[in-house]
């Protein structure tokens, strides 16, 4: 039988999601990034023992109904792979042209940026302590 509905560690809980314009505003202000062709992930500590993720798509990727798809793209990116990112940070995800591309796979994509930001912010905090 085909299980549809995805497991209690794959459901995107409203917990993980970035909502108030100042976790924005810290996560765009302390400038952790990695980016591609098809994402830039911006990442700052958030003290939960969980990762929040939020999605910034501009008018410029299109319609209404293309930048929705490319935010679906990016919900099931985290979602797939929430189990093996580090966890207290917030994730910012700017999508880029690529990310509407259906040849191109979001969630390797969004593993590797995270894993690419977590590290420089990393970096960061040890040049600032």
């Amino acid at each position: 039988m085909v299980r549809l509905e995805p497991s209690r560690s794959e459901r995107f809980r409203p917990r993980e999601r970035l909502r108030r314009q100042a976790d924005f505003a810290r996560v765009l202000e302390l400038r952790c990034s990695a980016a591609d062709n098809v994402l830039m992930v911006l990442v700052a500590p958030n003290g939960r023992a969980w990762s929040r993720l939020g999605i910034r798509t501009s008018r410029r990727l299109g319609q209404a109904v293309r930048r929705s798809y490319i935010r679906r793209r990016i919900r099931e990116a985290f979602r797939r792979s929430k189990d093996q990112i580090p966890v207290g940070l917030d994730i910012l995800c700017l999508a880029r042209r690529g990310a509407a591309d259906r040849e191109v796979d979001v969630v390797v994509s969004f593993y590797r940026l995270v894993r690419r930001a977590e590290r420089a912010l990393r970096r960061h905090t040890q040049d600032g302590a």
